[in-house]
């Protein structure tokens, strides 16, 4: 079968297509023909190494996938020819966390296209467990697993959010940002958007940004509380961290909550703790997400109530043209890829 592969870690040259075993299933797995899926920030992570987490080589890479399945051992939901997305994390099913719904809290977790071959191939076979029954559009299911169910943990899950909420989020032109936006949307809460490019600007608002800052023109936080009648936001989804996490503190209203999930300029950064505790702030830390919860989330795309924003459609074999369009920050909403 065809693949996106690579043998060593490193830059955008490490990628290949080409030829590569189709995968055979075990119990407890299925094997899905894939129809779509995407391409999202943490495929680069991995293909560049990604810190503390070793990946088997050779990999293929690909964590959101839309396909029809071929052969299915142990779900009883799930039959061969349903169409299905994967949850993007599962666990080891048995600790406390997997019998309760939380697998993404599992300490023993693993992720499609990480630790295990992904999406970016004709065919993967992933943990049955992991697969949701749906029904509808495909580009948009194919695009929506890991960046839609990201933001429903951090904004409905965690940040209990609510109508008339104020919600920051930083980078509002990605994957999680888009649909975050939606999400808020959706809860009745008003998404105050940040961006450095002034068409980004423009398109935010039409998915339905209520207030748009582009970074180069305003200052960050001045303009938030201004927006804000200087009290602050309810909720800032993070997942910058250096140098955003100053300014998160900085606008989070008392009580409020700031929520991280990925560190794209850097990991480490002090904070200013005193204020931190004098507003008594709560920082969540989230990876991924439930079964349950994106289950839950993906209803709306079915529905059409939310519409993932596809700025970009791929061919399999273009999968490396679209990380280098990523890597140049040259992205609204999603990269989907046909297969």
């Amino acid at each position: 079968m065809k693949a996106i592969y690579f043998n060593s870690h490193g830059g955008i040259d490490v990628l290949k297509y080409g030829d590569v075993d189709e995968p055979k299933i075990n119990r407890g797995e299925a094997l899905i023909e894939v129809k779509y899926s995407s391409i999202n920030r943490i495929d680069l992570l991995i293909r560049k190494g990604y810190p503390g987490i070793n990946i088997p080589l050779p990999h293929i890479p690909g964590i959101d996938l839309y396909g029809r399945v071929i052969d299915v051992d142990n779900n009883d939901e799930i039959n061969p020819g349903d169409y299905v997305v994967a949850n993007t994390v599962f666990g080891c099913g048995h600790c406390e966390f997997c019998l309760s719904g939380k697998e993404n809290m599992c300490n023993l977790w693993k992720m499609i296209g990480f630790h295990i071959n992904g999406s970016h191939a004709e065919l993967v076979k992933v943990p049955s467990k992991t697969l949701i029954k749906v029904k509808g559009n495909g580009e948009k299911l194919g695009v929506t697993p890991l960046s839609l169910s990201i933001s429903w943990s951090a904004l409905v899950t965690v940040g209990k959010i609510k109508k008339d909420d104020f919600v920051l989020i930083y980078g509002g032109s990605g994957g999680v940002g888009t649909f975050a936006i939606q999400v808020s949307k959706l809860f009745g809460a008003k998404s105050i958007v940040t961006t450095r490019n002034e068409e980004k600007e423009k398109i935010l608002k039409l998915i339905g940004a209520n207030y748009v800052i582009n970074g180069n023109e305003e200052n960050i936080t001045e303009r938030v509380m201004e927006i804000t009648d200087k009290k602050g936001v309810d909720i800032v989804i993070d997942y910058i961290i250096n140098p955003t996490m100053q300014v998160s503190l900085d606008v989070a209203k008392t009580n409020g909550k700031i929520i991280v999930f990925g560190f794209l300029g850097g990991n480490v950064f002090p904070i200013n703790w005193q204020k931190f505790y004098l507003k008594n702030l709560r920082i969540y830390g989230i990876h991924n997400a439930s079964k349950l919860e994106l289950k839950n989330a993906i209803k709306y795309v079915e529905n059409n109530e939310i519409e993932p924003y596809i700025s970009r459609k791929l061919s399999l074999e273009e999968v490396i043209d679209g990380h280098k369009i990523m890597e140049n920050n040259e992205i609204i909403g999603k990269l989907l890829v046909k297969i």
